[in-house]
């Protein structure tokens, strides 16, 4: 039996403090690419019975990311008061994949860590 493919319900639920997914609404043409393209992605040939989860929280990834600053700027890392200073993150800075650069992001990466097959060599007689 074939998992369904996340929702944004689901995806709300592990976002909790991510407050421009929990802004986002059902039938936004942003959230229905989003949840398409996951869905086409990652597969059940691919991921098991993990499938969904790998879904949600790249879903969570993508949708954090879309609401992100342009310009480059990654979320506020410190501030001061006095003298007034902003520090920012600098997305997927020492990142490999695109994917390092959000908390759900990391989380999807362990799903596909989790889910791939130990390489074997067999050597035939």
């Amino acid at each position: 039996m074939s998992a369904p493919p996340t929702t944004l319900a689901r995806v709300k639920l592990i976002a909790k403090n991510d407050a421009g997914i929990q802004a986002l609404v059902d039938g936004d043409p942003e959230v229905d690419m989003v949840l398409d393209d996951v869905a086409t992605w990652i597969t059940e040939g691919k991921f098991g019975a993990t499938t969904e989860i790998a879904q949600r929280y790249a879903a969570a990834h993508f949708l954090s990311l879309a609401n992100q600053p342009v310009g480059g700027r990654g979320p506020l890392s410190s501030e001061s008061i006095g003298g007034i200073s902003q520090s920012f993150t600098l997305p997927y800075l020492n990142q490999k994949t695109v994917f390092g650069s959000t908390q759900f992001g990391l989380f999807y990466l362990e799903c596909v860590r989790r889910t791939q097959v130990p390489f074997a060599v067999v050597i035939a007689q």
